[in-house]
């Protein structure tokens, strides 16, 4: 395996590419440790302004042991902004969760300095584009909706109003890379009121994993970045979801409502 430089031209994406015998996607999940390692400690090389996006990121040039790698910087302050509840905690406590749940849709995020400011650091994913662009060539398989229902129902967990077809990525093999979630986990007790955000389907080990959360293991992983009741609403919205799923499944049938 060689990690290689590469440079992507198709806006706000997210950053860094391996190079394989075959291509291999979201290959963090294989190295996840050696990525959030790099984030945290490669030295800074450049900084450039991404053109894209309400929060101006900014992308960044990392480089480590001769590699040069990319990641994609907010440095947003916790508070109202625009509208909008949003901090960079937010965007790390969704990697956090993601990993929990092992969802495995959000790419590698850390807290980091950069300039002197505190902010997330998302691995940039190379060979991606948002789903608003590609979305007329998108296969129309159960394996793509699929995956939709599992960022449907991370989105409800998280109360993340903000996701939008600008704001999920897909690979060259339509894997669903999940992007932007400075405005999620607010501190409410409801599920998102539109139908439309709610999954139709779930997937069986993901809902085993729901399940599992407790309020331990939660304050654990998150309390260094979320603050007041938004802890403890992941939960409440946990059950919320649990009780949907099984009103789906009453209605319809457990084989029309979970999938493997």
């Amino acid at each position: 395996m060689r990690f290689e430089t590469c440079l992507s031209s198709a806006g706000l994406l997210l950053a860094s590419c391996f190079a394989y015998d075959q291509p291999v996607e979201r290959v963090w999940i294989e190295q996840r440790q050696s990525y959030e390692e790099g984030l945290l400690s490669a030295e800074i090389e450049g900084l450039e302004e991404v053109g894209e996006g309400v929060t101006n990121p900014t992308r960044v040039t990392l480089k480590h042991d001769g590699t040069v790698f990319y990641a994609i910087y907010k440095p947003l302050k916790r508070g109202r902004q625009r509208g909008y509840w949003e901090s960079y905690q937010a965007e790390v406590a969704a990697y956090a969760l993601d990993k929990m749940l092992r969802l495995d849709m959000v790419p590698p995020t850390v807290v980091r300095r950069v300039n002197g400011n505190l902010g997330s650091l998302q691995l940039w994913v190379e060979g991606c584009d948002t789903y608003k662009r590609l979305q007329p060539k998108v296969p129309q398989t159960p394996q793509f909706s699929w995956q939709i229902s599992r960022m449907k129902m991370f989105d409800n967990l998280i109360y993340n109003e903000d996701r939008n077809a600008g704001n999920f990525l897909l690979d060259e093999a339509w894997n669903v890379i999940l992007i932007d979630h400075s405005r999620a986990f607010l501190d409410r007790k409801k599920l998102m009121k539109e139908e439309t955000k709610l999954p139709s389907q779930y997937d069986r080990k993901l809902v085993e994993q729901l399940k599992s959360l407790s309020l331990d293991q939660l304050e654990l992983e998150l309390e260094d970045l979320l603050v007041g009741g938004q802890i403890k609403s992941i939960l409440v919205r946990r059950d919320q979801i649990l009780e949907h799923m099984d009103k789906l499944v009453e209605e319809r049938g457990s084989g029309q409502v979970l999938f493997n």
